[in-house]
């Protein structure tokens, strides 16, 4: 990877440059489209059962606290660490292939270039599309506030996303954020 004052982007992150929320949210939701098409050519993969019982075992090792923010705020992170793991497993099979994701995506490894494109850094790996969604939206929502996530999915395109995955994903995310747990990258 090359150093920042190599690159002509800014990071999406960045609160004191004036930013087009809705452009940027759009622009990434395509640049996510055209970087899950592609067939991951990586050593590694993130497997959404390991990942959530990565997510319970670290939860569950750590006192219970309640989420004090966010969209499962005042519920226990125990609680969520079960559901996450319990919703996990309860999903159907996937007829959609593993794409490549970024593990850890946060708006930090997205630059706006100068002509509205977004640059996504950081290294891939195969897994479900869904985790790079629901990181991305929710860092979106923090960012931007939520109405800029119905124009990221839309400019997506809302065909290749399952809402129960993205959901669940998101649950998971949440979870893993709040318990300090990446997402464990294991071979294919």
């Amino acid at each position: 990877m090359t150093g920042t004052a190599d690159r002509e982007g800014i990071p999406l992150s960045d609160p004191t440059v004036p930013i087009d929320p809705e452009q940027a949210a759009r622009a990434l939701g395509r640049t996510l489209a055209a970087k899950h098409t592609a067939v991951p050519t990586t050593d590694g993969r993130v497997d959404l059962a390991v990942f959530a019982s990565v997510v319970r075992a670290a939860a569950e090792a750590d006192d219970d606290a309640i989420f004090d923010s966010g969209p499962y705020l005042d519920r226990s992170r125990h609680e969520m660490a079960r559901l996450a793991v319990d919703t996990v497993a309860a999903l159907p099979e996937s007829e959609v292939a593993e794409v490549a994701i970024t593990p850890g995506f946060d708006l930090g490894m997205v630059e706006l270039q100068r002509d509205g494109s977004v640059l996504v850094l950081g290294d891939t790996v195969a897994g479900d599309r869904h985790l790079d969604l629901a990181r991305a939206a929710v860092a979106l929502a923090l960012r931007f506030g939520p109405a800029v996530v119905a124009p990221f999915l839309d400019a997506y395109g809302l065909d290749d996303i399952d809402v129960r995955r993205l959901d669940t994903c998101q649950l998971l995310g949440s979870v893993a954020e709040e318990v300090g747990v990446a997402e464990p990258v294991v071979a294919p």
